[in-house]
Protein backbone atom coordinates (compact mmCIF):
# COMPACT_ATOMS: atom_id res chain seq x y z
CA UNK A 1 0.00 0.00 0.00
CA UNK A 2 0.94 3.70 -0.66
CA UNK A 3 -0.22 6.81 -0.19
CA UNK A 4 0.28 10.20 1.40
CA UNK A 5 0.57 11.38 5.27
CA UNK A 6 -0.29 13.87 7.07
CA UNK A 7 1.13 12.42 10.37
CA UNK A 8 2.39 8.86 11.92
CA UNK A 9 -0.94 7.31 11.78
CA UNK A 10 -1.43 4.87 9.62
CA UNK A 11 -2.86 1.39 9.65
CA UNK A 12 -1.63 -1.04 6.43
CA UNK A 13 1.81 -1.59 6.07
CA UNK A 14 3.26 0.31 3.12
CA UNK A 15 5.36 3.21 1.52
CA UNK A 16 3.59 6.22 2.33
CA UNK A 17 5.24 9.26 0.53
CA UNK A 18 4.96 12.86 0.76
CA UNK A 19 5.77 15.23 -2.29
CA UNK A 20 6.23 18.40 -1.66
CA UNK A 21 8.12 21.53 -4.08
CA UNK A 22 11.89 20.69 -3.02
CA UNK A 23 11.09 17.63 -1.18
CA UNK A 24 10.76 14.10 -2.75
CA UNK A 25 12.13 10.60 -4.11
CA UNK A 26 13.47 6.37 -6.48
CA UNK A 27 17.13 1.89 -9.45
CA UNK A 28 15.53 1.43 -12.41
CA UNK A 29 12.52 4.54 -13.81
CA UNK A 30 9.61 2.48 -14.02
CA UNK A 31 8.07 1.58 -17.39
CA UNK A 32 5.58 4.41 -19.01
CA UNK A 33 3.13 3.93 -21.76
CA UNK A 34 -0.27 2.97 -21.13
CA UNK A 35 -3.26 4.81 -21.70
CA UNK A 36 -7.28 4.35 -21.09
CA UNK A 37 -9.69 5.59 -23.32
CA UNK A 38 -13.29 5.49 -21.70
CA UNK A 39 -15.13 5.24 -24.95
CA UNK A 40 -18.71 4.68 -26.13
CA UNK A 41 -18.35 2.07 -28.82
CA UNK A 42 -21.05 0.87 -31.35
CA UNK A 43 -19.73 -3.26 -31.34
CA UNK A 44 -19.38 -5.39 -28.36
CA UNK A 45 -20.18 -5.04 -24.47
CA UNK A 46 -20.09 -2.50 -21.86
CA UNK A 47 -17.55 -2.99 -19.47
CA UNK A 48 -15.55 -4.92 -22.33
CA UNK A 49 -11.53 -4.06 -22.11
CA UNK A 50 -9.74 -4.05 -25.77
CA UNK A 51 -5.97 -3.73 -25.52
CA UNK A 52 -4.83 -1.99 -28.61
CA UNK A 53 -0.87 -1.92 -29.79
CA UNK A 54 0.72 -0.70 -32.85
CA UNK A 55 0.30 -4.68 -34.33
CA UNK A 56 -1.94 -6.30 -32.51
CA UNK A 57 -5.68 -5.32 -30.85
CA UNK A 58 -8.54 -7.57 -29.47
CA UNK A 59 -11.45 -5.37 -30.74
CA UNK A 60 -15.06 -7.43 -31.29
CA UNK A 61 -16.32 -8.61 -34.20
CA UNK A 62 -18.13 -5.92 -36.22
CA UNK A 63 -15.78 -2.76 -34.89
CA UNK A 64 -16.25 0.02 -36.91
CA UNK A 65 -12.96 2.17 -38.27
CA UNK A 66 -15.05 5.55 -36.17
CA UNK A 67 -14.47 3.23 -33.14
CA UNK A 68 -10.92 2.75 -33.71
CA UNK A 69 -10.00 6.18 -34.72
CA UNK A 70 -9.02 7.59 -31.24
CA UNK A 71 -6.98 4.44 -29.64
CA UNK A 72 -4.77 5.33 -33.45
CA UNK A 73 -4.70 8.67 -32.10
CA UNK A 74 -3.35 7.87 -28.61
CA UNK A 75 -0.97 5.31 -30.29
CA UNK A 76 0.67 8.16 -32.04
CA UNK A 77 2.26 8.21 -28.26
CA UNK A 78 1.39 5.89 -26.19
CA UNK A 79 2.30 1.87 -26.33
CA UNK A 80 -0.44 -0.08 -25.25
CA UNK A 81 -4.48 1.92 -25.55
CA UNK A 82 -6.73 0.02 -23.52
CA UNK A 83 -10.21 1.10 -24.47
CA UNK A 84 -13.02 0.60 -21.99
CA UNK A 85 -16.08 -0.36 -24.06
CA UNK A 86 -19.22 2.47 -22.27
CA UNK A 87 -21.31 1.15 -24.65
CA UNK A 88 -23.31 3.11 -26.95
CA UNK A 89 -24.39 5.68 -24.28
CA UNK A 90 -23.32 6.50 -20.55
CA UNK A 91 -24.75 8.06 -17.73
CA UNK A 92 -23.56 9.13 -14.68
CA UNK A 93 -23.89 5.20 -13.45
CA UNK A 94 -21.97 3.93 -16.27
CA UNK A 95 -18.86 6.49 -15.05
CA UNK A 96 -19.15 5.31 -11.78
CA UNK A 97 -18.97 1.21 -12.88
CA UNK A 98 -15.89 2.28 -15.09
CA UNK A 99 -13.80 3.97 -12.66
CA UNK A 100 -14.59 0.95 -10.57
CA UNK A 101 -13.43 -1.66 -13.10
CA UNK A 102 -10.34 0.84 -13.76
CA UNK A 103 -8.99 1.03 -9.84
CA UNK A 104 -7.02 -2.28 -10.22
CA UNK A 105 -5.52 -1.76 -13.94
CA UNK A 106 -2.27 -0.35 -14.36
CA UNK A 107 -2.19 3.10 -16.57
CA UNK A 108 -0.62 5.63 -16.96
CA UNK A 109 -3.19 8.32 -18.64
CA UNK A 110 -7.15 8.07 -18.89
CA UNK A 111 -8.44 10.11 -21.66
CA UNK A 112 -12.45 10.85 -21.60
CA UNK A 113 -13.15 11.98 -25.10
CA UNK A 114 -16.57 13.73 -24.66
CA UNK A 115 -17.24 17.49 -24.00
CA UNK A 116 -20.25 19.77 -23.67
CA UNK A 117 -23.10 20.47 -20.92
CA UNK A 118 -24.47 16.53 -20.57
CA UNK A 119 -20.86 15.32 -19.93
CA UNK A 120 -19.95 17.88 -17.07
CA UNK A 121 -21.30 15.75 -14.39
CA UNK A 122 -19.09 12.90 -15.74
CA UNK A 123 -15.83 14.91 -15.99
CA UNK A 124 -16.11 15.99 -12.46
CA UNK A 125 -16.60 12.74 -11.46
CA UNK A 126 -13.49 11.49 -13.23
CA UNK A 127 -11.34 14.34 -11.78
CA UNK A 128 -12.30 13.81 -8.29
CA UNK A 129 -11.28 9.95 -8.81
CA UNK A 130 -8.03 10.85 -10.03
CA UNK A 131 -7.61 13.08 -7.23
CA UNK A 132 -8.74 10.39 -5.34
CA UNK A 133 -6.19 7.75 -6.84
CA UNK A 134 -3.50 9.49 -6.52
CA UNK A 135 -3.63 10.85 -3.06
CA UNK A 136 -5.76 7.88 -1.25
CA UNK A 137 -4.40 4.91 -3.42
CA UNK A 138 -1.36 6.27 -3.74
CA UNK A 139 -1.79 5.78 -7.32
CA UNK A 140 0.48 8.44 -9.43
CA UNK A 141 -2.37 8.90 -12.63
CA UNK A 142 -3.44 11.79 -14.67
CA UNK A 143 -6.45 12.23 -16.78
CA UNK A 144 -6.99 14.01 -19.94
CA UNK A 145 -10.15 15.91 -20.23
CA UNK A 146 -11.77 18.60 -22.32
CA UNK A 147 -12.27 22.05 -21.68
CA UNK A 148 -11.98 21.35 -17.83
CA UNK A 149 -10.39 23.81 -15.85
CA UNK A 150 -9.69 21.76 -12.56
CA UNK A 151 -6.57 23.97 -11.74
CA UNK A 152 -4.66 20.39 -10.63
CA UNK A 153 -1.66 18.94 -11.47
CA UNK A 154 -3.84 15.53 -11.90
CA UNK A 155 -5.75 17.13 -14.87
CA UNK A 156 -4.64 18.09 -18.32
CA UNK A 157 -7.23 20.27 -19.57
CA UNK A 158 -7.37 20.08 -23.68
CA UNK A 159 -9.05 23.11 -25.30
CA UNK A 160 -7.53 22.92 -29.31
CA UNK A 161 -8.30 20.69 -32.06
CA UNK A 162 -6.39 19.73 -35.23
CA UNK A 163 -7.03 19.37 -38.64
CA UNK A 164 -5.87 15.86 -39.81
CA UNK A 165 -3.59 15.20 -43.55
CA UNK A 166 -6.59 13.26 -44.56
CA UNK A 167 -8.99 16.61 -43.90
CA UNK A 168 -10.52 15.03 -40.77
CA UNK A 169 -11.35 17.37 -38.05
CA UNK A 170 -10.99 16.71 -33.99
CA UNK A 171 -12.43 18.47 -31.59
CA UNK A 172 -10.34 19.27 -28.39
CA UNK A 173 -12.76 16.45 -26.62
CA UNK A 174 -11.38 13.81 -29.51
CA UNK A 175 -7.23 15.12 -29.33
CA UNK A 176 -7.46 14.10 -25.86
CA UNK A 177 -6.53 10.91 -26.64
CA UNK A 178 -3.34 12.44 -28.81
CA UNK A 179 -2.56 13.93 -25.46
CA UNK A 180 -2.99 11.22 -23.31
CA UNK A 181 -0.75 8.97 -25.56
CA UNK A 182 1.85 11.47 -25.71
CA UNK A 183 2.05 12.50 -21.94
CA UNK A 184 1.86 8.59 -21.00
CA UNK A 185 4.59 7.58 -23.23
CA UNK A 186 6.77 10.45 -22.23
CA UNK A 187 9.67 9.44 -20.29
CA UNK A 188 10.55 11.21 -17.10
CA UNK A 189 13.05 13.07 -17.87
CA UNK A 190 11.41 14.18 -21.21
CA UNK A 191 8.84 16.91 -21.86
CA UNK A 192 6.51 17.34 -24.86
CA UNK A 193 6.64 21.11 -25.19
CA UNK A 194 6.66 21.53 -28.82
CA UNK A 195 6.12 17.76 -29.79
CA UNK A 196 5.00 17.65 -33.40
CA UNK A 197 1.91 15.81 -33.89
CA UNK A 198 1.86 13.20 -36.80
CA UNK A 199 -0.68 13.18 -38.89
CA UNK A 200 -1.62 17.15 -38.26
CA UNK A 201 -2.06 19.60 -40.60
CA UNK A 202 -3.26 22.70 -39.00
CA UNK A 203 -5.17 23.69 -35.97
CA UNK A 204 -8.41 24.48 -35.45
CA UNK A 205 -9.49 27.71 -34.56
CA UNK A 206 -6.17 29.27 -35.04
CA UNK A 207 -5.08 31.25 -32.49
CA UNK A 208 -3.22 34.40 -32.12
CA UNK A 209 -0.13 34.85 -30.15
CA UNK A 210 -1.95 36.77 -27.43
CA UNK A 211 -4.70 34.54 -27.13
CA UNK A 212 -2.13 31.35 -26.68
CA UNK A 213 -0.40 33.23 -24.34
CA UNK A 214 -3.93 33.96 -22.43
CA UNK A 215 -5.00 29.45 -22.52
CA UNK A 216 -1.01 29.33 -21.29
CA UNK A 217 -1.85 31.42 -18.29
CA UNK A 218 -5.35 29.26 -17.81
CA UNK A 219 -3.67 26.39 -17.62
CA UNK A 220 -5.20 24.86 -21.02
CA UNK A 221 -3.18 22.64 -23.41
CA UNK A 222 -2.91 24.03 -27.00
CA UNK A 223 -1.57 23.64 -30.53
CA UNK A 224 -0.05 25.97 -33.18
CA UNK A 225 0.95 25.30 -36.50
CA UNK A 226 3.92 26.83 -38.68
CA UNK A 227 4.13 27.81 -42.80
CA UNK A 228 5.10 24.40 -43.39
CA UNK A 229 1.84 22.43 -41.69
CA UNK A 230 3.93 21.61 -38.63
CA UNK A 231 1.30 20.90 -35.70
CA UNK A 232 3.04 21.06 -32.64
CA UNK A 233 1.87 21.02 -28.74
CA UNK A 234 2.99 24.87 -27.62
CA UNK A 235 3.54 24.06 -23.79
CA UNK A 236 3.60 20.59 -21.86
CA UNK A 237 1.49 21.53 -19.08
CA UNK A 238 -1.66 20.29 -16.80
CA UNK A 239 -4.84 22.96 -15.47
CA UNK A 240 -2.77 23.80 -12.34
CA UNK A 241 -3.20 27.44 -12.08
CA UNK A 242 -2.88 28.04 -8.44
CA UNK A 243 0.36 27.93 -6.68
CA UNK A 244 1.01 27.29 -3.31
CA UNK A 245 3.91 26.63 -0.82
CA UNK A 246 3.64 22.80 -1.12
CA UNK A 247 2.97 23.25 -4.96
CA UNK A 248 4.99 25.50 -6.56
CA UNK A 249 5.39 26.46 -10.06
CA UNK A 250 7.01 23.33 -11.15
CA UNK A 251 3.65 21.07 -10.74
CA UNK A 252 2.15 22.85 -13.61
CA UNK A 253 4.64 21.00 -15.91
CA UNK A 254 3.61 17.62 -16.87
CA UNK A 255 7.07 16.70 -17.34
CA UNK A 256 8.02 17.54 -13.41
CA UNK A 257 4.90 15.22 -12.58
CA UNK A 258 6.26 12.79 -14.78
CA UNK A 259 9.19 12.57 -12.68
CA UNK A 260 7.67 13.07 -9.54
CA UNK A 261 5.39 10.18 -10.17
CA UNK A 262 7.76 8.16 -11.57
CA UNK A 263 9.57 8.82 -8.45
CA UNK A 264 7.08 7.74 -6.42
CA UNK A 265 6.21 4.36 -8.17
CA UNK A 266 9.60 3.56 -8.49
CA UNK A 267 9.91 3.50 -4.35
CA UNK A 268 7.24 1.89 -4.13
CA UNK A 269 8.16 -0.95 -5.44
CA UNK A 270 11.67 -1.14 -4.09
CA UNK A 271 10.11 -0.80 -0.71
CA UNK A 272 7.01 -3.51 -1.91
CA UNK A 273 9.90 -6.19 -3.29
CA UNK A 274 12.44 -6.06 -1.04
CA UNK A 275 12.59 -4.59 1.91
CA UNK A 276 8.55 -4.68 3.17
CA UNK A 277 8.61 -7.42 5.65
CA UNK A 278 12.20 -7.92 5.71
CA UNK A 279 14.27 -5.14 6.69
CA UNK A 280 14.80 -5.29 10.68
CA UNK A 281 13.92 -1.55 11.82
CA UNK A 282 17.58 -1.24 13.34
CA UNK A 283 20.04 1.04 12.06
CA UNK A 284 21.89 -1.44 10.24
CA UNK A 285 18.42 -1.93 7.94
CA UNK A 286 17.71 1.65 7.25
CA UNK A 287 21.04 2.07 5.88
CA UNK A 288 20.50 -0.49 3.79
CA UNK A 289 17.33 0.83 2.68
CA UNK A 290 18.98 4.56 1.97
CA UNK A 291 21.70 2.91 -0.12
CA UNK A 292 19.48 1.45 -2.13
CA UNK A 293 17.52 5.00 -2.59
CA UNK A 294 21.27 6.81 -2.74
CA UNK A 295 21.52 4.02 -5.83
CA UNK A 296 18.31 5.00 -7.70
CA UNK A 297 18.86 8.62 -7.23
CA UNK A 298 22.28 8.48 -8.73
CA UNK A 299 20.12 6.92 -11.92
CA UNK A 300 18.07 9.75 -11.84
CA UNK A 301 20.74 12.38 -12.19
CA UNK A 302 22.61 10.28 -14.87
CA UNK A 303 19.35 9.99 -16.72
CA UNK A 304 19.28 14.20 -16.35
CA UNK A 305 15.52 13.81 -14.26
CA UNK A 306 17.14 15.85 -10.97
CA UNK A 307 20.17 17.56 -10.55
CA UNK A 308 22.71 18.56 -7.95
CA UNK A 309 22.01 15.39 -5.55
CA UNK A 310 24.12 13.96 -3.20
CA UNK A 311 23.71 11.02 -0.74
CA UNK A 312 23.26 13.46 2.48
CA UNK A 313 20.18 14.39 -0.12
CA UNK A 314 18.44 11.15 1.81
CA UNK A 315 18.01 10.55 5.53
CA UNK A 316 15.77 7.45 6.51
CA UNK A 317 14.99 7.47 10.42
CA UNK A 318 12.91 5.52 12.92
CA UNK A 319 9.46 6.50 12.93
CA UNK A 320 7.26 7.12 16.15
CA UNK A 321 6.09 2.94 15.79
CA UNK A 322 8.53 0.35 15.89
CA UNK A 323 7.83 -0.94 12.65
CA UNK A 324 7.37 2.82 10.90
CA UNK A 325 10.34 4.37 9.32
CA UNK A 326 10.85 7.68 7.91
CA UNK A 327 12.24 8.76 4.68
CA UNK A 328 13.06 12.47 3.56
CA UNK A 329 14.56 13.16 0.68
CA UNK A 330 15.30 16.32 -1.05
CA UNK A 331 15.59 16.37 -4.62
CA UNK A 332 15.70 19.19 -7.09
CA UNK A 333 14.06 18.28 -10.67
CA UNK A 334 15.56 19.20 -13.84
CA UNK A 335 13.44 20.76 -16.41
CA UNK A 336 13.67 21.75 -19.95
CA UNK A 337 14.84 24.45 -21.91
CA UNK A 338 11.55 26.13 -23.07
CA UNK A 339 11.77 29.31 -22.60
CA UNK A 340 14.83 31.01 -24.97
CA UNK A 341 15.57 34.96 -24.51
CA UNK A 342 17.84 35.86 -26.78
CA UNK A 343 19.85 39.68 -27.27
CA UNK A 344 21.38 40.46 -30.41
CA UNK A 345 23.80 43.45 -31.30
CA UNK A 346 23.95 44.78 -34.21
CA UNK A 347 26.99 46.95 -35.02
Amino acid sequence: MSGTWNSQNKILPGAYINFLTNAPLSITPGDRGIVVLLQEMGAGAFRDMYTVTASENDYPDGIADEDKLLANEALKGARTVIVYNLGTAHTDDTITTALSDLKTVAFNTLAYPYDGAAYEANKAAIAAWIKSMREDEGVKIQGVLANYAADSEAIINVTHGVKLSDGTELSPAQTTAWVAGITAGANINESNTGRKYDGAIDVVPRMTKTEMEAAITAGQFIFKVDTAQNVTAVYDINSLTTSAPEKGAQFKKNRAIRTIDGINNDIVEIFESNYKGKLNNNADGRSLLRASLIEYFNELQRLQAIQNFTPEDVTVEAGSDTDAVVINCYIQLVDSAEKFYITVNLS
